[in-house]
């Protein structure tokens, strides 16, 4: 048996919770050269909720050492995922047409489990069954972690302790009253799915009282999730919560479709999945990262890959303020904006999808989430990315370009290497946080050769000739541009141009 680590009195950085933020900034950080101490509440192996890895979590799992490990682990591989949306008929998207684009469909045991190791390997001191029980952090002085071991100092102190929020909650976190929801969770044994390639995708349904989710995972047994209103749980305590979450789903007809001869392996569980963010993710002395800095919607299947991301950005953040104290400030604000991004982005893709279902709108679940296409509480700024295009306004092609009015050449921080820096970008409605580069193009460079020519040739012929345009391909520059002018950064100058 394992002999338990000690714990010690000191440590550059302490780190609450052992899921993907946690071990990822922590492996991050000892790789930088802190001293790190992990302090994990629960022993590993460990269940846990949400289960489904999209595509975007690949280069993640690239750049943090591990995808190698996760392809050898035997987890499902989902290729897209099945509707029931806006009318009873499912539909399949994939995550690329030849179908070699790929997610996980991972028990989180086993998932969460390897991450840990990892994170131990990289040198980090983990400590499991030890809970932080509560955390002062001052400015200008050490962070003190109290558990029941003793007391711990450090230098810097991450909450990545979940909805626990063990510091979030000391008056940081902001619930979303618009997204007041309850997940009904089951695992199902004997489940079916659809045939043949499509089994492992994930599986969307809306009905009247809200929504299905369901994936299957690679140990047999099939994850089956209703999201309900917050109001409904007047109605769990009355019925009692199985036959409750029983009832529900039978109203999903193509979801409960594949129960038809399996059997619930334990009770469902019911966890509050209402959204929230915070007003400030770091500070001199702390960072929020994963679940504990900001909750999302789980239709989404993003939860892993936004806490991972987050770990990353702050691990950059933490290394800034604690070795660069002068970029201090500028740490901390780059990464508040990081994780709000974060926040009001996926807020925006809510109201995208739910917008989509008309067929309810009086019921309570999808009144409230109609009405928050209209507003919110939390600022949301409104941004679009299209794909390139041809330049092209109306019936003709635009040959000259102007920088648009409002668009702003500024300094803002941003990641270089493992340090937050002041450089360069671009600002505008479309990029209220700055952009710097685009298909491979360095912006303020190309913008500025823009203010004194304006020949779309003479542009392209100019920045391939400067040294961030030695090897960038012509045809990149183009794009580009042409991206830059259909949202509003540029502008033609053409002749036959009006308005």
């Amino acid at each position: 048996m394992m002999m338990q680590p000690q714990l010690p009195r000191h440590a550059e950085v302490v780190v609450a919770g052992g899921g993907p933020a946690g071990t990822t900034i922590a492996r991050l950080l000892a790789q930088f050269g802190y001293r790190v101490v992990l302090l994990e509440k629960r022993h590993f192996p460990r269940h846990q909720i949400g289960e489904s890895l999209t595509p975007q979590i690949l280069p993640l799992l690239d750049f943090v050492g591990v995808r190698q490990q996760v392809e050898a682990a035997g987890f499902l591989r989902m290729i897209g995922h099945t509707v029931c949306w806006g009318n009873a008929k499912p539909r399949t998207s994939y995550y690329s047409t030849d179908h070699t684009r790929y997610g996980f469909q991972t028990w989180r045991a086993d998932f969460d489990n390897l991450l840990l190791s990892h994170t131990r390997d990289a040198g980090v001191q983990v400590i499991e069954g030890l809970a932080v029980d509560d955390v002062r952090v001052e400015s200008g002085t050490n962070a003190t972690v109290c558990t029941q071991q003793g007391v711990l100092t450090s230098d810097f102190f991450i909450d990545a302790s979940g909805h626990a929020g063990i510091l979030a909650r000391q008056n940081l976190r902001q619930r979303d009253d618009t997204y007041r929801t309850l997940a009904l969770t089951g695992y199902w044994r004997d489940a079916t799915g659809p045939a043949g390639a499509d089994f492992a995708n994930t599986l969307l349904e809306t009905y009247r009282g809200g929504l299905v989710w369901s994936v299957p995972l690679h140990n047999g047994l099939r994850n089956v999730t209703l999201l309900i209103d917050w109001q409904e749980g007047t109605q769990i305590r009355r019925v009692g919560l199985a036959k409750f979450y029983r009832t529900e789903l039978r109203q999903a007809p193509y979801i409960s479709g594949f129960l038809a001869a399996a059997q619930l392996a334990g009770p469902p569980q019911v966890f509050d999945a209402t959204w929230y963010t915070a007003s400030d993710f770091a500070g001199e002395r702390f960072l929020l990262v994963g679940d504990a800095g900001l909750f999302i919607d789980p239709l989404s299947s993003e939860g892993v890959h936004k806490a991972m991301a987050s770990a990353i950005t702050g691990a950059i953040a933490v290394n800034t303020i604690l070795k660069r104290p002068t970029m201090a400030p500028h740490a901390i604000r780059f990464y508040n904006e990081s994780q709000q991004n974060t926040y009001e982005s996926h807020y925006r893709q809510s109201a995208q999808y739910y917008g989509g279902e008309q067929r309810w709108q009086e019921r309570p679940f999808w009144h409230k989430r109609t009405m928050q296409v209209q507003g919110s509480r939390f600022k949301v700024q409104s941004s679009t990315q299209p794909d390139p295009r041809p330049l092209t306004s109306g019936s003709h092609s635009v040959s000259a370009l102007r920088i648009a009015p409002g668009v702003t050449i500024e300094e803002r921080p941003v990641i270089e290497g493992s340090y937050v820096e002041l450089r360069e970008v671009i600002v505008a409605p479309s990029y209220p946080r700055g952009v710097r580069v685009l298909q491979q193009v360095y912006l303020p460079r190309l913008l500025a050769i823009v203010s004194h020519q304006s020949a779309i040739v003479d542009i392209m012929t100019h920045y391939l000739a400067t040294p961030e345009g030695k090897n960038c391909p012509p045809e990149a520059v183009r794009q580009a541009l042409a991206r830059l002018y259909h949202e509003g950064i540029l502008a033609s100058t053409d002749a036959t141009e009006t308005g």
